[in-house]
Formats: structure tokens, sequence, C-alpha cells
């Protein structure tokens, strides 16, 4: 399993969490039934659910004040039980009175919570390849779209949209016929503050 893949459940019996699992997203998709609630927040996941009723209150207020400053979030937050969710974070959290009422949307949360995690992930794998682009042309100049191709292990065809999309975003990329490859106007990228 990898973290992404990961559902983290806090305070659950066994019991509901393999209540949990009949209504899981997908085949890679695993819940984690977490025992230390600090893993909420240093392991990447794209749901998680606890439970109020055992939850301390120093936990909670740990919880509403780290998604507090993080601000955007992409994992779907669920809490089961009587609490106070602070006004900035009650659009972004679901909050259940029961397990059982939970259960009734759970299977749709969790595909809400897959379904944003894949489009998270698709936008952080362009942002890194074309940011890689960008660097290996800054870096080596006169490097070819196949070695950028073989680098990142991504088509042709994929390398010259991202260097399209560079260009659009305002890098100076162009092909260098003499050098056989690709390089920077002067060597210079607007990203990296060059000019």
């Amino acid at each position: 399993m990898t973290h992404t893949d990961a559902i983290m459940m806090y305070g659950f019996s066994e019991d509901e969490v393999k209540r949990a699992e009949t209504v899981l997203p997908n085949k890679k998709a695993e819940i984690v039934n977490i025992d230390c609630f600090t893993d909420i927040l240093t392991t990447r996941s794209y749901a998680i659910i606890l439970i109020v009723s055992n939850t301390t209150k120093s936990d909670l207020e740990t919880f509403f004040e780290f998604y507090t400053e993080v601000g955007y979030f992409s994992e779907i937050l669920i809490i089961v039980g009587d609490t106070d969710i602070p006004k900035n974070l009650k659009k972004s959290i679901h909050l259940y009175d029961t397990f059982d009422s939970l259960m009734g949307d759970l299977k749709y949360l969790l595909l809400k919570a897959y379904q944003r995690n894949k489009k998270n992930e698709s936008f952080s794998t362009t942002l890194s390849n074309a940011i890689v682009i960008l660097s290996e042309i800054r870096k080596h100049p006169g490097v070819t779209s196949a070695q950028l191709a073989d680098k990142l292990e991504i088509s042709l065809r994929s390398v010259q949209r991202y260097i399209e999309t560079l260009r659009v975003a305002g890098e100076w990329i162009e092909y260098d016929s003499s050098i056989k490859g690709w390089k920077l106007t002067e060597g210079k990228s607007v990203l990296w503050g060059d000019w």
C-alpha cells in the first residue's frame, strides 16, 4: 500500500473498521486503523475519519489548529460525534452524529476523496515534470526531446506538450538547430528568477 491509497481511521472498533472496509472505492484502497493520534497529521492519506468519543480534547484542538494552518487540504475529513468545529473549517469537515449515520454516506465520501486524490496526483505529476524539463533545459542547453522523455519516462509528445505549456507560462524556450536541442533564450528562466 502507498500512503496515497490510505484511509486513516482513529478511535474506532475493529468491527466498525471492517464495516467501513465494505465500501472502499477501489481494490488498492486500504483502511489503516491508527492508534497514535499524531499519525493523522504526519501520514499521507486521502481520507481521515475520527471519532470524538475516543479523541482527547487536546488532540481535537491540535487537529483543528493543523488544518486551519494548512488552509487548503486535499483529504476528506470526517468526524463522528458531537464537537464544535471552528467556523473556518465547517465547510471542509463532514460531521456525523453516529457511525451508523456515517455509513449511509461513507461510500460516496470515499469515492469523492479517491477521485480528488487522483486529480491532485495528476496535477502534481504534471507540475513536477514541467519543472524537471525546465531545469534540464536550463542546466543542459542542447538537451533533446528524446533525452527528456527518457529521463522522465514519458512520451516525446508529452515532452512537447510540457515545453509548449512552459512557453505559454512565459519561459523563452527555443529549439536551436545548431546544437540540435532545446535551450533558454539567453540562458535565463522566468521561474528561476534569472531575468
